[in-house]
């Protein structure tokens, strides 16, 4: 199976786009309507979303939503050791895909899929076509190029092979709707200290937050880029980290600026993945878990999270670098 007969083309996708197809963003949206009509399991799962729970909480003074998704018990509790992986199919794969899954290109190295497992409006895949393991160094410039491409309705982002990416064996990035983000919202008003002086670049962390965060603005790539590349290094001399840091990114694009908000980790899971009893919450937070929707797949386990847990979860897992 190649990818090219998973690719549906414009003239394909006309009868599903609400408009013109004439850039990147409508025919990933025809992508997304066509998918809705033809794939079965991709149309019960966003029915399914639209029926989801949500619990308002306050984290150290910064709003937070749990979100009940049964649905999400595939990723949230993925086997993601080596004979794991091993064992089982990738499946983004081409030839692994269900009959009805179908996908655009992005570029010469990218398909981009509706994730048959939303947690968000418009939730995307973006898989590398080559099955090569989940690494962010030779691709953080593709990253950037998506976002941009996608416009600013997406954010994108990126779970490292130990940081939530239930599919490290098969490099891929992911993308959602922007709308009702918690750290969007709050991001522009809460206390920073600078990491730079705001020229071509304005870096920060944020002060009191409930989660340990390096966000940074430009307009030029090669800046941010830079900005990326050391900022790991120093993630990975801190950490004594021998192959790629434990991190998750998020990016936004508006027009002529990329933000890139990295997420330093400690760990993959906090310690009420692994309790008993009453002491166990089901939660494994990666990319989406960190912009403030906390995905609980067990319906006892979401009715019993509070602020507490959620701060002990995200004290846990992210990495103050002060």
């Amino acid at each position: 199976m190649t990818w090219e007969s998973r690719f549906i083309n414009d003239d394909a996708l006309a009868a599903y786009a609400a408009q013109p197809i004439t850039d990147f963003p409508t025919r990933v949206a025809a992508l997304i309507n066509q998918q809705l009509a033809t794939w079965p399991q991709l149309g019960k799962a966003t029915e399914a979303l639209s029926q989801v729970q949500y619990k308002e909480l306050t984290v150290k003074g910064s709003r937070m939503l749990a979100q009940f998704n049964p649905a999400r018990i595939v990723s949230t509790a993925a086997k993601v050791d080596t004979a794991s992986i091993q064992a089982r199919p990738c499946f983004l794969c081409a030839e692994n895909f269900p009959t009805e899954e179908k996908s655009v290109p992005f570029g010469d190295h990218y398909v981009v899929l509706c994730n048959p497992f939303p947690v968000l409006k418009d939730h995307l895949v973006i898989s590398e076509r080559e099955h090569t393991p989940q690494a962010i160094a030779p691709r953080f410039e593709d990253l950037l190029d998506l976002t941009a491409a996608l416009g600013s309705q997406y954010f994108t982002l990126y779970n490292g092979p130990s940081c939530g990416a239930s599919a490290p064996d098969h490099h891929h990035f992911q993308a959602c709707n922007r709308a009702g983000i918690p750290l969007f919202d709050e991001v522009s008003h809460w206390p920073r200290t600078p990491l730079s002086s705001p020229t071509e670049l304005d870096a920060y962390s944020l002060d009191g937050y409930g989660l340990k965060i390096l966000v940074a603005s430009s307009a030029k790539k090669d800046t941010i880029t830079a900005w990326f590349h050391e900022t790991v290094f120093d993630i990975a001399k801190a950490t004594a980290a021998t192959a790629e840091p434990l991190l998750n990114l998020i990016v936004t694009h508006d027009p002529h600026c990329w933000t890139v908000y990295l997420f330093p980790r400690k760990q993959h899971r906090p310690s009420c993945y692994y309790a008993q009893g009453d002491n166990k919450l089901t939660v494994s937070p990666a990319g989406i878990d960190l912009t403030g929707i906390l995905v609980v797949p067990d319906l006892n386990h979401f009715a019993r999270l509070t602020a507490t847990d959620v701060e002990r979860i995200y004290a846990e897992i992210t990495l103050d670098l002060k």
